[in-house]
């Protein structure tokens, strides 16, 4: 009965504690980039502009797509955004690499799509 209980106990500790850890894969300098998520694009000195999203707690840069209305591309910067980037509204020219977003947050609207944004360059306009 002893050695049951104490398995039981055993199976459960290993449970939560492997269960319940944050997906690693998703994990960079900052804790948003995901360098094995496949690369949807590279670009190179397009404007966009910088924003504090609540709901991933990052900052992206934010940037209409040319030809909609309503659609943007959201890219999560991977690493650290420059101090004197990081400004609400702060218009910015960027070069870099997009990458699959794996669990975009849901509320908000129709439109937008997130990625990991790994920037070689960035400026401000």
């Amino acid at each position: 009965m002893r050695n049951t209980t104490a398995y039981c106990l055993l199976g459960a500790l290993l449970l939560v504690f492997g269960g319940c850890k944050k997906d690693q894969d998703a994990q960079g300098p900052n804790g948003t980039c995901a360098a094995q998520s496949p690369i949807i694009k590279t670009v190179a000195d397009l404007d966009g502009t910088v924003r504090f999203d609540a709901a991933v707690q990052q900052y992206l840069i934010y940037r209409a797509v040319p030809g909609t209305y309503d659609s943007v591309e959201l890219g999560v910067v991977c690493g650290t955004l420059p101090a004197d980037l990081q400004v609400a509204d702060a218009p910015v020219r960027f070069s870099g690499t997009y990458r699959e977003y794996a669990n975009p947050p849901q509320a908000g609207p129709a439109g937008r799509t997130y990625y990991y944004l790994e920037l070689t360059k960035v400026a401000a306009r």
